[in-house]
């Protein structure tokens, strides 16, 4: 039995069935969350679905409860959005790089031409991975033993929003956390149409963010704090490792985002405060970060 699955939350258009396209490639099996109404949808290509309407993450609180004795066999689970355009070997690479690495917590890296709510997530050429303090609610992947930690806030909130700060806060050690830069996917839609529900709520998004803020004492940077380069050596602000990770980061990003200075001021301008720190200034700083 495959060692990773993917519970996709998926709707009517969704793309993760391009994902599945070479089924003897797959290094994974799949449960489709569906929130539509076709009876006739994701029941071949080996899908598993499973049907519930309402949010992203309150649906698949419920769903993880539900499933938890066979959810929880797996090595590695990966919670995409269904508007990612990606393929199996990229995903089979995903989940090798989150093995190899002992990642608890990750996502890929999104390619320049998708829709990006947030900088850091943007592909950087000279990394096969980034430590960070911020992984995306739009595709987490856990390690099983931290899946078991993170599952009970699935339903914290209706959005989901603070959880890609919260998750990063309860990891281990810093380089527990990452996004993948070795495998890019590209995000194609904005913000759906279940958005209107918070209307009817009397609450938004940003104000669940900021109550989740409040109530668990976060501090919401996100901030790369690490990187594995192309030759698999380890660059951090841990060992004194600021400006180095800074050019790296710049030579990275560069030229691609040179036509996009606001995602690379927004992706490199928290390190900047670690300059200049020793190592004792930067890990209680990174604590407080935490």
């Amino acid at each position: 039995m495959p060692r990773n699955l993917i519970i996709v939350r998926a709707g009517d258009q969704s793309l993760h069935t391009g994902w599945l396209a070479n089924p003897n490639e797959r290094a994974w099996d799949v449960i489709v969350n569906y929130y539509g109404d076709n009876p006739d949808l994701y029941h071949d290509q080996g899908q598993i679905r499973i049907d519930s309407k309402g949010p992203k993450w309150p649906a698949l609180h419920q769903l993880v409860n539900d499933h938890w004795e066979r959810i929880q066999t797996y090595d590695y689970v990966w919670f995409p959005d269904d508007d990612l355009v990606s393929d199996a070997a990229s995903v089979n690479k995903f989940f090798a790089l989150c093995a190899e690495f002992a990642l608890d917590l990750a996502q890929p890296s999104l390619t320049l031409d998708s829709i990006i709510g947030h900088p850091i997530t943007v592909t950087n050429h000279a990394f096969l991975l980034r430590y960070t303090t911020f992984v995306e609610i739009m595709a987490p992947c856990f390690s099983q033993r931290f899946l078991q930690r993170c599952r009970s806030s699935f339903n914290t909130n209706i959005s989901g929003w603070g959880l890609d700060f919260l998750w990063p806060s309860w990891a281990e050690s810093l380089d527990k956390v990452a996004i993948v830069d070795a495998v890019a996917v590209r995000h194609t839609r904005s913000r759906g149409a279940l958005y209107g529900l918070f209307k009817e709520q009397g609450i938004t998004p940003e104000q669940e963010l900021a109550q989740l803020v409040l109530k668990e004492k976060l501090r919401p940077i996100q901030m790369t704090v690490g990187a594995v380069d192309l030759e698999k050596q380890t660059h951090g602000i841990w060992n004194n490792g600021h400006k180095k990770l800074i050019q790296l980061l710049l030579a990275g990003y560069l030229p691609e985002l040179a036509n996009h200075p606001e995602h690379l001021y927004r992706a490199i301008e928290p390190l900047f405060a670690f300059m200049g720190q020793n190592d004792a200034t930067a890990k209680t700083k990174l604590t407080a970060v935490k």
